[in-house]
């Protein structure tokens, strides 16, 4: 190795505040090959989405050191590059050690030896003024998304979801990509296994010890066994068999979990847009010519629905059955359809955004969902989710809630329909207008019938009154 050149460590980056570790699923480059800083080196797979690790300098790959399949905590070295003299992005002229996953530190390289910290620096335990944080009811505040001082904190909420979903109450532990994969194809119940890895997430070493120990054996969360045969019966019937996405998957176990966790319920209502479209039409006429894209209908609706969860905050919500989160900012989820299948990125502070804004983040957060440029905090942290089938010509849109969430919002197609009006005088008519049937679904261990009507009677009141001062 070159004296004069710095050995850099690539660690495996904080992806979210959810994300302990990921699997590597593909390098794009062998050893010996030459990058550039920001070129993609390999591809890891975590539970919230895939993405692609990226060189932080310009220089030679020198050695791999997690494999592909093995999996990889957050922290850990993934390979080490020879930076280029002078290359880009480098920080040179410090020595570092890195700590493999068992705990322990070794030097490595020589003295130019650098190294990416992916972990932020832990939240100050001090007011501004140099106080101490008040203790009563620390531990309260933590499991209900809130800090030591009482502001909303989304690490403590997502520690308050993660130790509901791997610590029992029926619902499936934490375990890795891997660990999944391995476990489904050998029939292994997840639940039968002990976790060694940090929050007592399962890790590919622990199926495999529950594998070769005989442990508890289960039908796969689809009730079909994957084999190399054909269903019974079919065996003279053309076909081809195409392999099931780890995203496809995914979605699988997501939504038969969340059918198995949440009693779920949908209720309706037929909402008159005629107030929409014509904002829509006042604003689309003022944007055009400033080269501004058209807006669509659905930031519309994700405003009134924000305005409504404000009045009905038992909709923004998780239930952790003794205890219920009521989030104090609406993280939209959006349902994204894509080549993959369907994503849920999220619209962070959704509440605090007008209609045009809230376009724009739709916008960008679907054209990434697209070009599989989305991160994992970008898939995170949601509290409440829009679904839209209507944008593919759904007339009807119950929807499987978003598992931690209480509800989400079904949005299908606008129709044009025969609808009976009535002018100040109380005269009735027959008058053709837009109408959307919108369905609220929602986990009735939450939230009652009555009061998810109210909320849903609620965004139909906001969309109907529609006032360009108040929502845009």
């Amino acid at each position: 190795m070159n004296e004069a050149a710095a050995t850099v460590v690539v660690p495996m980056p904080h992806m979210g505040v959810s994300v302990e570790e990921g699997t590597v699923i593909e390098w794009l480059v062998a050893v010996g090959d030459r990058v550039g800083a920001g070129q993609a080196i390999c591809a890891v797979a975590t539970d919230k989405v895939d993405t692609e690790i990226e060189a932080p300098v310009d220089g030679v790959l020198v050695e791999i050191l997690v494999q592909v399949d093995e999996d990889v905590a957050v922290g850990a070295p993934l390979a080490e590059l020879e930076a280029a003299e002078g290359s880009r992005g480098g920080v040179p002229g410090r020595t570092q050690r890195r700590e493999d996953t068992a705990g322990a530190s070794e030097e490595i390289g020589a003295s130019r030896t650098v190294s990416v910290d992916p972990t932020p620096a832990p939240l100050s335990d001090s007011r501004p003024n140099g106080e101490g944080p008040d203790r009563a009811g620390l531990e309260e505040r933590a499991a209900a998304g809130r800090d030591a001082f009482g502001r909303f904190d989304p690490k403590a909420a997502a520690r308050a979801v993660l130790s509901f979903v791997g610590g029992g109450g029926g619902s499936k532990p934490l375990a890795s990509p891997v660990a999944k994969r391995m476990a489904q194809s050998h029939g292994v119940d997840l639940g039968t296994v002990k976790g060694s890895g940090r929050g007592g997430r399962i890790r590919k070493v622990d199926v495999e010890r529950a594998i070769a120990g005989g442990g508890s054996r289960s039908v796969d969360f689809v009730n079909q066994r994957v084999t190399k045969s054909t269903p019974l019966g079919y065996e003279g019937v053309p076909h081809e068999v195409v392999k099931t996405s780890r995203v496809r998957q995914v979605i699988a176990e997501h939504m038969v979990r969340s059918r198995q966790t949440a009693a779920h319920m949908t209720t309706e209502v037929d909402v008159d847009l005629s107030a929409v479209v014509r904002a829509r039409t006042e604003l689309n006429a003022a944007r055009v010519p400033q080269g501004e894209p058209k807006l669509s209908y659905l930031p519309f609706i994700a405003r009134a629905a924000c305005v409504a969860l404000g009045e009905h905050p038992r909709m923004n919500a998780t239930f952790l059955g003794e205890r219920t989160i009521l989030w104090q900012t609406v993280n939209l989820g959006l349902a994204v359809d894509t080549d993959e299948g369907l994503l849920v990125p999220v619209i962070k502070d959704c509440e605090r955004m007008a209609a045009p804004t809230i376009a724009a983040a739709i916008a960008d957060l679907a054209e990434r969902a697209r070009t599989r440029k989305l991160t994992p905090d970008d898939l995170a942290g949601g509290t409440f989710t829009l679904s839209n089938p209507g944008s593919v010509g759904a007339v009807s849109a119950p929807a499987i809630i978003n598992q931690p969430q209480v509800a989400i919002l079904g949005v299908p197609t606008i129709q044009r329909r025969p609808w009976v009006i009535a002018d100040d005088r109380g005269n009735e008519a027959i008058a053709i207008r837009p109408i959307l049937r919108l369905a609220v679904t929602f986990d009735h261990r939450a939230v009652d019938g009555a009061d998810a009507t109210r909320f849903a009677v609620s965004v139909k009141d906001h969309l109907e009154a529609w006032s360009p001062e108040a929502y845009t």
